[in-house]
Order: structure tokens, then sequence, then C-alpha cells
């Protein structure tokens, strides 16, 4: 990432992957001199948007196209259309630019829901703040409708209903968000401590799926699918491992356990959240869905450790030191 001057891993939705796959295809179609036999590439540095310019220093496509080329295009573009915002009106080309579009990813990911420290992580920002500025409700009439339904379709921990909310009630608990709750993955928590520490203050360890603070919805049912695969797959590589060469001591075998309730824990949140969609009027089944489909776009699901990294310190292990079986030995 040039602003930051380092390199930085961005999540890709399958959309994107099939763009990128085709990107791949086409160079491998017009540049074969920089692949080998099998169409890889014959240097780890090759661009995915390498300049055409067949020089000295571009013999494997490790240059990039010259950042002015970038703006000229994107200038030639816009002197051949007419630009509308979403009411009808003429929009000022002089806002479209290629850093705008930096601004356009951080803004759709946070009309999508993306927490503010999730989003803080992808933009690579070092205050909390110079990511706020990206909340600001673009789509007002979509977002406060899905809002006005979930209102009455929040669960707890124990999949108890939480007390139905009309719209002036949800709107006031919305305002006092901030002071109440906090963002965690896939829900809120409630918990006093947490919420003053603004998420960094959690008293089990970010346990959230075994901690009675915690409230969900089916405005969450990306991130809970989500992390109901991720923990599938680290589950699954723990027990493969184990089944192998490696024999679990008790710490080991406790944390396996303990994803087997989780993944068991939001299986019956991911039943409760579709029943909930299932029991919709048509119309407001459109709406949800509609929305959940842009949530699912745009966002991305980071580890909590990810998002926490250097701001705590775990005592305690949390993995039991490799104890190899007699075959291994």
């Amino acid at each position: 990432m040039q602003k930051v001057r380092r390199r930085h891993k961005l999540p890709l939705h399958p959309t994107d992957v099939e763009v990128v796959v085709r990107q791949q295809d086409h160079l491998r179609h017009e540049f074969h001199q920089w692949f080998d036999a099998d169409g890889q590439p014959l240097s780890e540095r090759m661009l995915l948007f390498p300049t055409p310019r067949l020089t000295r220093a571009n013999k494997r496509g490790e240059r990039p196209y010259d950042c002015s080329s970038i703006g000229y295009w994107l200038q030639a573009w816009l002197d051949q259309v007419q630009l509308v915002d979403e009411h009808g009106n003429d929009f000022d080309k002089a806002r479209v630019f290629p850093y705008a579009f930096r601004h356009t990813y951080a803004q759709l990911r946070a009309d999508a829901g993306v927490p503010l420290d999730v989003l803080q992580v992808l933009m690579s920002d070092q205050e909390p703040s110079t990511t706020q500025v990206y909340y600001r409700t673009s789509h007002p009439r979509r977002v406060e409708a899905v809002r006005a339904i979930a209102a009455k379709y929040q669960f707890d921990l124990t999949g108890g209903r939480v007390r139905s909310r009309g719209a002036e009630a949800d709107l006031i608990d919305r305002i006092r968000a901030g002071v109440g709750s906090v963002p965690v993955p896939a829900g809120q928590c409630h918990e006093m401590n947490n919420v003053r520490a603004d998420w960094r203050g959690c008293p089990v360890y970010y346990r959230c799926f075994s901690c009675k603070f915690f409230t969900t919805d089916f405005t969450h049912l990306t991130e809970l699918r989500q992390l109901r695969s991720s923990k599938a797959e680290q589950l699954a590589r723990l027990e493969g491992a184990y089944d192998s060469v490696l024999t679990p001591g008790p710490l080991s075998a406790a944390n396996m356990e303990l994803l087997r309730q989780e993944i068991r824990q939001i299986d019956e949140f991911v039943g409760k959240c579709e029943a909930d969609l299932g029991s919709l009027t048509a119309e407001e089944r459109a709406t949800v869905e509609a929305w959940l489909y842009t949530k699912d776009r745009f966002l991305a699901i980071i580890p909590v450790a990810a998002v926490i990294a250097g701001r705590h310190r775990v005592d305690q292990p949390t993995v039991d030191p490799i104890l190899l079986t007699e075959d291994a030995n």
C-alpha cells in the first residue's frame, strides 16, 4: 500500500477473484514470454497490471504503469460520459480522480456495516478517527428500513428474544450505541467494562459466543456464516494434525472441544436468523436480502487476534507444547 509504504494484504470477494483471473489469463495470452510452459510467471515480482512496454527493465512484467497514465485514462473516459447522482442530477466530474477510489472502497464497506476497528485494519489507518469519517450513511432509506425490521428480531446468547422495540425506541438505542454497546464479531457486546475500554477490555478474552452480554440478529448473518467457516477450517486442521503424528495435551484437547461448542452455538444462531428471515413478509425479506447481498459483497472478516494484535498480552498459553507419538519419535 503506497500510502503507508509497505505491502498490505486485503481479502477478496469471489467476484473480485473472477476479475483477477480474467486479467491473469489476458496476460498469459498477450505476453506469453513472461510465463513458463506451465503458465506460471517467470518472476515472483510480476505485477497484475504491468506496463505493456517491453523494455529492458520490463522483461518479466515487473514494471507498473506510470501513475499519470491512470489519471489520463480516467479523464479520457470522463470526457465521453455523463455522470449523474442517485437523484438524476449532474455529478461534478472534478470529484472523480484516482485517489477517490480509496475513499469509495472505505465508504462502501462502512455502508455495508463493517465495524470501525475492522475497517481501520483494512485501510491501514493509524487512528480510528481517520476511519470514522466514512461512517456517514449514503443510503439512509435502505439502512433505516433494515434496522427498523431487525429491531424486532434481536436475540441473546440463549436464543431468547430481546424486547421488541418500536422505531422511536430503536432510534434512541442506536444513538446510545456508542455508550451502551460496542460492535464485536457478528454482534454487539453490552458488558460495560468492555464498552468503556472501546472493545479492548473484554474480561473473558473475546469468547463472545459463550458470553451473556452478547446479542445478535439476522443483519449479522454474513459474519456468522464466515466465522463458522473459519472456525470449522481451524478445527479440521487441528484434528488432522492430531490424528497423524501429534498427541493433544489437555489444553489442546480443551481448545478443540471449545471450537466444537462454538461451531454448534454459531449453527444455532444461523438457524435462528434464517428462521427470522423466513418469517418476514415478502417485501421485508426482499429489502433485507438486498442489504445482506451488499454486506456479503463488501464485508471482510478480520480475525480478532489480528485486530487486537499488540494491544493485549495473554499471560497463559492457549496451546500445548508439541507432543509426538511413538511412531513420530
